[in-house]
């Protein structure tokens, strides 16, 4: 099963809100494509029912961008809401891999800016990397998401680990 980024993108937020760190709406893309990364090595599954697309300053989900882009380079100061005004997470008890994942890229990346996770997805051999070198603003394949490692040394993560 699939998730919807804006969904998961507030469990992201919420970690933001409890731990009083900033999240930029570019900073939460990255943060995103990361979880998105680990969740996929650790099921073979893809999160997220729409694709990261290859943006200038590293991937992007369009409708992630199009809830938050109001805030510029601020910081995000609320939840998404649907149509009816809820805000929507997804159940963490009910997938351990999603909130290992989150866990683990939120505990290793919240202390960086928005600016150095785009750095950090720009490395060569990187999912962004490989899309971007062939179409700008072109979809991510899930199969190179599930590949890169090129942000385990910046994150201080172990290949070895699952």
């Amino acid at each position: 099963m699939t998730f919807s980024p804006v969904n998961v993108s507030n469990n992201i937020l919420k970690r933001a809100f409890e731990d009083d760190v900033s999240v930029s709406p570019m900073k939460l893309q990255k943060l995103l494509y990361f979880v998105a990364s680990e969740y996929s090595k650790r099921t073979g599954k893809p999160l997220l029912n729409e694709p990261f697309l290859a943006w200038d300053y590293g991937p992007v989900v369009r409708s992630v961008y199009d809830e938050f882009r109001s805030f510029g380079a601020a910081p995000i100061k609320a939840y998404a809401k649907d149509a009816a005004g809820r805000s929507k997470m997804i159940k963490e008890s009910k997938d351990e891999a999603l909130r290992v994942s989150l866990d683990l890229i939120w505990n290793q990346a919240k202390v960086l800016s928005g600016l150095q996770l785009s750095r950090i997805t720009h490395a060569d051999g990187s999912a962004w990397y490989k899309t971007f070198q062939k179409s700008r603003s072109g979809a991510i394949p899930d199969s190179d998401l599930h590949e890169d490692e090129t942000y385990y040394a910046h994150l201080g993560l172990d290949r070895g680990r699952k």
